[in-house]
């Protein structure tokens, strides 16, 4: 399951601690193996800063090129392309705006790892209770299957995907109104999911018409008006 990305406590009608499973050890261990170590992350910097340098200079070198070819006819850049620290000026250049770029993407993706590993070594879930107010369900058009979006709020709706509906048309996929997200303390993951209470009945099935890079991600928050849903990812072509 993926990350929780509005986390409101407002919106739970009960949480609580427990241990967590085996299986749910198992799932936070498989993630830990997909997610970047400290000292993956620190070589994947490193890696992309030669790379994006030696592509930046290759890059000038291009231009430079063309300028060269240029120069004949322009005087002012023939004394620009012949300044003794010109080379130098490219080489430090090229290297902060690499050194920069990595800083960039070392700052601004989340580093999950240690908080996965906290979560493993502290062996602990909080289950988080929504209640579901209404349901809607579309169907993708690449393998017929089904995604439903649970209404918590007018504001906060959850995303689910029956993958089993993609080669089982007539799977039985029941939701109840009352939803029960495990979520790992640190990382925020959840980790298990499912339904209690009494069961809601999905009366339409609308056709996702977005292309699949804007389909919702599974097992996530969308915060969207609810009145919105039906017309934004079941446009009319």
């Amino acid at each position: 399951m993926q990350k929780n990305n509005i986390p409101c406590a407002s919106l739970t009608s009960a949480s609580s601690t427990r241990a967590s499973t085996a299986e749910e050890i198992e799932y936070l261990k498989h993630r830990l193996q997909q997610t970047l170590s400290p000292r993956k992350r620190l070589l994947k910097a490193i890696l992309n800063t030669l790379v994006m340098w030696g592509g930046a200079l290759l890059g000038l070198l291009l231009i430079s090129g063309v300028a060269s070819s240029l120069a004949h006819y322009s005087e002012l850049l023939s004394q620009i392309l012949s300044y003794s620290g010109g080379q130098k000026l490219v080489i430090v250049g090229t290297a902060l705006y690499a050194l920069f770029s990595t800083y960039l993407w070392l700052t601004t993706t989340e580093n999950t790892y240690p908080l996965i590993l906290q979560d493993i070594t502290d062996a602990t879930v909080v289950d988080e209770t929504y209640p579901i107010q209404a349901v809607c369900r579309f169907q993708e058009p690449e393998m017929g299957g089904f995604i439903y979006l649970l209404k918590v709020s007018e504001q906060a709706i959850f995303v689910l995907y029956d993958y089993q509906s993609q080669t089982k048309p007539d799977n039985v996929f029941l939701i109840q109104d009352k939803l029960i997200l495990s979520k790992a303390s640190h990382c925020d993951h959840y980790v298990k999911r499912q339904f209690t209470g009494e069961p809601l009945i999905v009366k339409n099935t609308y056709p996702l018409t977005l292309p699949p890079e804007q389909w919702p991600v599974p097992d996530t928050w969308l915060s969207m008006p609810w009145l919105d849903i039906t017309s934004y990812f079941s446009q009319k072509q």
